[in-house]
């Protein structure tokens, strides 16, 4: 599966990034921040509200400031539609809480386009997931949320964690799945129905 790196343009971060992307795309005053992190962007989209658009740079898609999509809704159709099905999204939090709203609904768009999507920043990784199983690797001084993304999910349960469950509805509108801890080195979930977010959140306390 081809994999994209987005750099959006929330707060800056300085993120040490572990796997090798085929492709990436900067949003807006993003691709300031791809300069920062010695990463050369393949596009750079936006209208360029937050930054001028750069001089004498290849591959640079202007779009109106009147539009329904964000720059980094702009990037992730830009990735999907090119055959980037796995898309790791970073500088996507803080900034804006709006901008930041936009990005996570963003990734059930992903999910339901039959992508992988992940937002990562240096306190707190996000992933979107539907259908299926999915295992998690403990990570020292993380919880592990999990949200619905949909109004309601099915989790036919979660285990390895200190608060294992089956046969859960998780509702959008009650945030029942927040601040769970790893018990073993692996957590397994198996959702049936929807689109969760599943979120692991550093912490400063040993554990």
């Amino acid at each position: 599966m081809k994999k994209c790196l987005i750099i959006s343009g929330g707060n800056f971060e300085k993120i040490k990034l572990n796997d090798k992307y085929d492709f990436f795309i900067a949003c807006d005053k993003g691709y300031l921040y791809a300069k920062k992190l010695n990463i050369k962007p393949n596009i750079i989209v936006g209208d360029f509200d937050s930054a001028k658009k750069p001089k004498n740079v290849e591959n640079v898609i202007k779009v109106s400031k009147i539009k329904d999509d964000t720059d980094t809704s702009l990037a992730v159709k830009y990735a999907l539609k090119n055959g980037y099905k796995d898309i790791d999204i970073i500088c996507a939090l803080g900034g804006r809480i709006d901008h930041t709203l936009a990005n996570i609904s963003l990734m059930k768009y992903v999910v339901e386009h039959k992508g992988v999507v992940k937002i990562i920043s240096n306190s707190a990784t996000l992933m979107a997931f539907t259908n299926g199983k999915i295992r998690i690797k403990k990570e020292s001084n993380k919880y592990l949320s999990i949200f619905s993304l949909s109004d309601k999910s099915k989790i036919d349960y979660i285990k390895g964690t200190k608060y294992d469950v089956k046969n859960l509805i998780l509702k959008s509108s009650f945030p029942l799945g927040v601040s769970n801890e790893f018990k073993n080195k692996l957590a397994e979930i198996k959702i049936s129905k929807g689109v969760i977010l599943i979120i692991l959140i550093k912490t400063k306390r040993k554990g």
